[in-house]
């Protein structure tokens, strides 16, 4: 299936499109010579010749049409969307017609060249008449924020494939695109094992040790090695560990400074990736079953309590990948208006783009009203040791892959 190019730049698709092709003009220019060769000779064979070649220009221009009008289509969105990540748009396509099929049909969003999607389309050979398909189109985010949909568009260049026609079909949608993923290279989970998290008036919130085990599952990085359970990792052949029960639950809070400076762009690079980062981090602990609280700047601000389960994944990402470009709110002064109590407290690690001094204000006053708090920030030696995203995670593979190599050779 051939790519035809019918959406245009803007995105804005016409409720009904017709446009030409390359070939249609070159078709159109010895249908006119033939015309002209048959009015001039006066040779009965080239005016059926030219008749039959007008006939099938319009036949190329106007079939096709009902056919388009008739059918219904229904799109199937992905309930989560990550960055940088491929993912299946479904649609649900029924043709209304009573007896002609609709031939070569192509579906795409009617959106921006520019837009938060890479083009993509999909492509239905025949879709005979009162026929129910569906069908999966691959695509690709650009990055994080909000992709609004708004129309669906169908296009074939049946028969001869000398005109475009095209269809939009009104299907407004939302489709809000997750922070990209990366690779966490230390273990989040120690910083809720810390014993004395200091609260506000200087007490503490003490975290107590491991009660007893409830069950067995397959070892993760991280895991401590002393839970091992030898007889069922080796009865399985794979690594098995206990997990244990805690009488107190581990919590922490993921913090985002997201004030950039005006038309600096290296601020928003290194934004992106604090925020990359910081959704690793949320996953990595929620899947480790800590609770997590996030705080973020910006209109609106953001303050959600620390909280675990399923449901709480999606609304903490959907906080982040919304974030949009922040130039005057600082975070410190919403601090020292909230209140923060005392079931609150737990370690904080501190996102920002750049090393300013009210990202450091911002760090000290949530050490002292939240518990322990970290600064990282892109390009920093302790932002580094904690994250890798996802392209540096690619770049470092070959390297480590050729050195492991290179040790074994030596060996």
């Amino acid at each position: 299936m051939d790519r035809i190019d019918w959406i245009p730049k803007s995105g804005r698709l016409r409720s009904f499109g017709l446009r030409p092709s390359i070939g249609s003009a070159l078709f159109a220019l010895g249908t006119t010579l033939i015309g002209l060769a048959a009015i001039n000779a006066d040779i009965n064979l080239l005016m059926v010749l030219f008749g039959l070649c007008i006939g099938g220009g319009v036949i190329s221009a106007f079939a096709g049409w009902m056919t388009l009008r008739k059918i219904a289509v229904t799109r199937q969105s992905p309930d989560v969307v990550f960055a940088g990540q491929p993912f299946v748009m479904r649609y649900v396509l029924q043709s209304q017609w009573k007896w002609g099929a609709a031939r070569g049909v192509h579906i795409a969003e009617a959106q921006p060249a520019s837009g938060p999607l890479l083009p993509a389309e999909g492509f239905i050979p025949i879709l005979k008449p009162r026929e129910t398909i569906t069908i999966e189109v691959p695509m690709l985010s650009r990055g994080r924020g909000r992709a609004p949909l708004t129309a669906i568009g169908l296009a074939t260049q049946f028969p001869f494939a000398m005109f475009t026609k095209s269809v939009a079909i009104p299907a407004e949608h939302e489709l809000v695109i997750m922070p990209a993923l990366g690779r966490l290279l230390t273990d989040i989970d120690a910083m809720a094992r810390i014993s004395n998290v200091v609260g506000a008036e200087g007490g503490s919130v003490r975290q107590m040790g491991d009660d007893e085990t409830y069950g067995i599952r397959e070892y993760r990085e991280g895991d401590n090695p002393r839970r091992i359970h030898w007889r069922r990792s080796a009865r399985t052949g794979q690594l098995m560990v206990r997990e244990m029960s805690r009488s107190a639950s581990r919590q922490m809070w993921v913090a985002l400074a997201s004030r950039v400076r005006p038309g600096n762009s290296d601020d928003l690079q290194r934004l992106e990736l604090a925020i990359s980062c910081a959704a690793t981090v949320i996953v990595d602990a929620l899947e480790r079953g800590m609770r997590v609280g996030l705080l973020c700047d910006g209109d609106p601000l953001v303050l959600m309590p620390p909280g675990s389960g399923r449901a709480h994944r999606p609304r903490l990402l959907r906080e982040l990948a919304i974030r949009e470009n922040n130039t005057s709110d600082d975070l410190t002064p919403h601090l020292l208006r909230l209140s923060w109590p005392s079931a609150w407290r737990g370690p904080c690690m501190l996102f920002a783009a750049n090393e300013r001094d009210e990202v450091r204000q911002a760090g000290e006053s949530l050490n002292r009203l939240i518990g322990s708090t970290s600064i990282y920030v892109p390009g920093t030696a302790a932002f580094s040791q904690l994250f890798a995203s996802a392209g540096d995670d690619r770049r470092r593979r070959p390297a480590a892959e050729a050195n492991r190599r290179a040790a074994r050779g030596a060996a």
